[in-house]
């Protein structure tokens, strides 16, 4: 009987990470850190492999089926076919920026020429929001 639970619990653990996920998308430091969700299809599918080792039941091997997929195809689309594109940049360390126009967080413009001498200059690039 443990193969059972272990195997139902797998496919709750598997569920419950996709549930929190999309519950919590709109939160930067859920959307930005895919490692939390994709940790629990590996811990699904450990739970699942502990159900087949118990005992080789249809139920366990479909679990294991399930979280194994989950895993992998999590673990594929974050780590591999989400990433930024790299591009070549022609910017170097020590050379002179190009000027750009870009709002600033209260939405005004700020073009980088109207600082370029007068005062230093640190810019903050991040990914922002949705």
């Amino acid at each position: 009987m443990r193969s059972g639970w272990l195997a139902a619990l797998s496919v709750l653990v598997s569920a419950g990470a996709i549930a929190g996920y999309a519950l919590l998308l709109g939160v930067a430091a859920v959307r930005n850190h895919p490692e939390g969700y994709v940790a629990a299809f590996a811990i699904a599918a450990t739970l699942a492999g502990l159900a087949v080792a118990l005992g080789r039941r249809w139920y366990a091997w479909t679990a294991l089926a399930l979280t194994v997929a989950l895993l992998l195809g999590g673990a594929t689309f974050n780590f591999v076919l989400a990433r930024i594109p790299v591009t070549p940049s022609h910017l170097r360390v020590g050379s002179p920026p190009p000027d750009f126009t870009l709002p600033d967080a209260g939405g005004r413009s700020v073009t980088l020429a109207d600082y370029r001498g007068k005062k230093p200059v640190v810019l903050v690039f991040y990914r922002g929001y949705w």
